[in-house]
């Protein structure tokens, strides 16, 4: 499968990049005014005796670029001699923007019955707010992925990489095949309230929230060491709550469970109580090197992490690199 991406920074590049994970072949067509942001993002990354922008090389290595001004007829020239070949378009304008460029979406479905177009936005192509600007904070805080709890920002983007990338791969793997091409309108708002399905369930019969996985009860929470890291315990089943309270001498409050954990360093308690579902709490820097990530063979030697879809390999493309293509 033939992949023309329009996208950049991080949601659309995220969605290509488990396409090539599933083994498929991804054009990025980028700006010739510097191309992504990402390019010139900091940190900076040595790679192929070249220096990239980190998260550009994560999201595009392996990937092929082509420069090509949308704005004018030569720009758009190029992208249709792409699309002769291609399988799927990738975008993520605002709606109305690609239109505005003299390639709207429907006129494309007549000239290329068999493409796959998938727009990616934060929004999605209709409703009140479809115009507006938004970031992956705004689509979580509108979904209600915060819950009643004060809400704080997330480490890792839901919106843009599960709820929007991972999501859009998926439903572009459907699309193709069928045969038939097709318009997707995948919103990243739509991504997060459907990955909801048993909170809304609650609610839907009449309940309050969910308190069972939400750290409301002390078998599934975290807690504390000796030397300062934490632990995560997930003992929902009874199996896994037997030694978890032959630890304690039987009890499974909070209180008790903090005074576990509080006895001993992070690093003991798998060993002692893996059973039950105990997990040590890993900062970032020690993913890569904890023999289980590492046998999975989950990262790259220079330190990128796979897709969820499958390994990615391949340099970082320069600006143009491949303009042979058009």
């Amino acid at each position: 499968m033939r992949i023309v991406d329009l996208s950049r920074l991080l949601p659309g590049p995220f969605a290509t990049l488990c396409l090539q994970g599933l083994g498929h072949e991804v054009i990025k067509v980028e700006d010739p005014a510097g191309g992504d942001y990402l390019r010139h993002w900091p940190p900076t990354l040595a790679l192929d005796g070249e220096t990239h922008g980190a998260w550009f090389a994560a999201l595009n290595r392996g990937k092929l670029s082509v420069a090509l001004d949308l704005r004018t007829a030569a720009g758009r020239s190029g992208l249709h001699t792409l699309l002769e070949g291609a399988d799927v378009l990738v975008e993520s304008f605002r709606p109305g923007v690609l239109a505005r460029l003299g390639l709207d979406p429907l006129a494309l479905r007549d000239r290329y019955p068999r493409l796959v177009i998938a727009s990616l936005t934060g929004w999605g192509q209709a409703g009140p707010l479809s115009a507006l600007p938004g970031h992956d904070i705004g689509f979580l805080a509108l979904a209600g992925m915060f819950g009643h709890a004060p809400p704080g920002v997330p480490r890792l983007q839901w919106g843009d990489l599960a709820a929007g990338g991972l999501v859009a791969a998926l439903r572009v793997v459907d699309a193709v095949a069928w045969r038939q091409g097709a318009w997707l309108d995948i919103a990243m708002l739509d991504g997060l309230v459907g990955l909801q399905q048993t909170q809304f369930a609650q609610l839907a019969a009449g309940a309050p929230p969910d308190e069972t996985l939400s750290g409301g009860i002390p078998i599934y929470n975290f807690y504390r060491c000796a030397d300062g890291g934490f632990v995560s315990v997930g003992a929902l089943e009874p199996r896994f709550m037997a030694p978890l309270a032959a630890a304690t001498g039987g009890e499974l409050s909070g209180e008790a469970l903090s005074r576990l954990f509080a006895s001993a360093p992070r690093d003991e308690w798998m060993s002692r109580l893996g059973d039950a579902c105990v997990v040590p709490v890993l900062r970032p820097e020690e993913v890569a090197t904890h023999p289980h990530v590492a046998g999975r063979g989950l990262f790259t030697p220079e330190g990128l992490v796979h897709p969820p879809t499958g390994p990615v390999h391949g340099k970082v493309p320069g600006l143009g690199e491949h303009q042979g293509l058009v």
